[in-house]
């Protein structure tokens, strides 16, 4: 068993460098996947689109469908979802994780690939949920979910009056970011990506309006 530690100060890199050693153990215990194909074929594997191409239609959207949400994507989407739900802006980071995590990668001792990932987050800060000081902002999703999301979701969830109408957003309307649009999109595929069906999602969508309008009581 071999352990990273990544500390640091606030804003100085854990979550990045947490993010390229996780793609960097994706990338080659991919690569290692591709070159350990057997018999006849000089260990080269079929590639989706190849699948796809001599098989027939249902199998060559199985193909697809498996390689878009291999394993080691699933574990890559993890960092985006955990930066929406963890990360926050503050006074000496934009992106700054406002919880602990310790992830747990499984490899196959004969291929190196990765066969399952766990994450346990701890110590979140909750009071930032309620009380931001000046110059903070609340979690990224909250803002995403203004940003990115349509006009027909924010009214199915009440969120017609944006920002400046939640006191847990601190009633201002000039924290957005521009970003923020982008990040939605990206949450909602990493969403996909782990399996989240779209009920399983507009859940989600719902627990989050729903603390919102819990702080306006």
């Amino acid at each position: 068993n071999q352990s990273v530690i990544i500390s640091g100060e606030s804003g100085a890199g854990k979550t990045e460098a947490t993010k390229k050693i996780m793609q960097y153990l994706a990338r080659i215990t991919a690569k290692g996947k591709d070159g350990a194909g057997g018999g006849g074929g000089g260990g080269r594997r079929a590639s989706a689109k190849e699948k796809a191409e001599t098989s027939s239609p249902d199998d060559a959207d199985d193909a697809i469908r498996a390689n878009a949400t291999s394993l080691e994507d699933r574990v890559l989407s993890s960092n985006p979802l955990l930066e929406s739900f963890g990360n926050a802006r503050t006074l000496k980071n934009d992106n700054s994780s406002r919880f602990g995590k310790f992830i747990k990668i499984s490899f196959n001792t004969d291929t190196g690939t990765i066969v399952g990932a766990s994450i346990s987050n701890y110590l979140l800060e909750k009071t930032r949920i309620t009380t931001q000081i000046e110059g903070e902002r609340n979690y990224h999703i909250f803002y995403q979910l203004f940003s990115g999301a349509d006009e027909q979701v924010l009214a199915k969830f009440g969120l017609e009056g944006g920002i400046a109408s939640f006191r847990y957003l601190g009633n201002r309307a000039t924290l957005k970011s521009r970003r923020d649009a982008s990040a939605f999109v990206e949450t909602m595929a990493c969403l996909d990506q782990i399996g989240v069906s779209e009920e399983g999602k507009n859940e989600v969508l719902g627990i989050i309006a729903a603390v919102l309008h819990l702080g306006n009581i």
